[in-house]
């Protein structure tokens, strides 16, 4: 065992605005990563991208903690294996939801999951949400809905959806909890690791399909990996600034930088209820950054 096994873990300085910012951060990369998958991987199985992006991440995650003698297994090995399971478990029914759901209702029910975050985690981690971050939770999750303009039309598939929602809340507790004792990197790289004996089994089932056709498909998957590691990076050291319900809360600015790259990539022109709805999600990220911790 190295050294750097052997050394205990010192989490970073609690910094509530910083930890808002870059949990911001995260967002604007995870919905950078999905305008790549949705321009230049249209026809693309979920599955393929989601492999694709695991085995690549895995790779330079794997790559950097060696350099860095970083230990790769950790002290929390069962919580580790929850959160990687947890985080492919989220994204999975997050891309079978976009395909049986309209797109508004999907991304709403997602970004659900900050709900279930304030709800547990005076369960899961003893820090408590005071009432008026609830107010702000429930001012953003409306704010979402006035961005992606849900059509209101759910059906069965909205289960799976909330499954989702409630499974990414779950991933957050956990790295919250994990950034406590291991370090950043030993966090990261269980997630893409978890995920490819799963999409590899569904990218097989898919077979050809499965495969980039060109040279800028395969830049695109490079891409995607890119924008999900910066946005795995981003993630993991917010939640170890901030509690975890304010951490959270502040992703659900995910719509609006997703309305800007519609606006960049597509020329889809943001409607005038999408813009105010972008402000009230704004306003409210403002306002959990240069609030306080819940103590009440």
């Amino acid at each position: 065992m190295s050294v750097a096994a052997r050394r205990p873990h010192i989490p970073p300085a609690q910094d509530a605005r910083s930890g808002v910012l870059l949990m911001v951060a995260s967002a604007a990369w995870f919905a950078g990563m999905a305008a790549i998958a949705k321009r230049w991987l249209p026809d693309t199985p979920a599955q393929a991208i989601v492999l694709s992006r695991g085995i690549l991440m895995s790779v330079v995650l794997v790559a950097i903690a060696r350099g860095r003698r970083v230990p790769i297994v950790g002290r929390q090995v069962r919580m580790l294996v929850v959160r990687g399971l947890l985080g492919y478990a989220a994204l999975s029914c997050y891309f079978w939801s976009v395909q049986q759901l309209p797109l508004g209702d999907a991304v709403l029910l997602q970004y659900a999951h900050p709900i279930f975050v304030a709800a547990l985690a005076p369960i899961v981690l003893a820090e408590r949400t005071s009432r008026g971050h609830w107010v702000l939770v429930s001012l953003a999750l409306g704010g979402v809905a006035l961005v992606v303009g849900p059509s209101g039309e759910l059906r069965g598939a909205a289960a799976i959806a909330l499954c989702g929602a409630l499974c990414s809340g779950l991933a957050y507790l956990a790295i919250r909890k994990l950034s406590r004792t291991e370090h950043p990197l030993t966090i990261m790289v269980w997630f893409p690791l978890l995920t490819v004996p799963g999409s590899l089994t569904a990218s097989l089932f898919a077979g050809a399909e499965s495969l980039p056709r060109h040279a800028g498909e395969v830049a695109a998957h490079l891409g995607v990996a890119a924008t999900a590691l910066a946005g795995q990076i981003t993630l993991t050291r917010g939640l170890a600034r901030v509690d975890a319900a304010r951490g959270t809360a502040a992703t659900m600015t995910g719509p609006v930088f997703g309305v800007l790259f519609g606006l960049a990539l597509f020329g889809t022109v943001p409607s005038p209820t999408s813009l105010v709805g972008m402000l009230v999600v704004g306003a409210c990220a403002v306002l959990l950054a240069r609030g306080r911790p819940a103590t009440d």
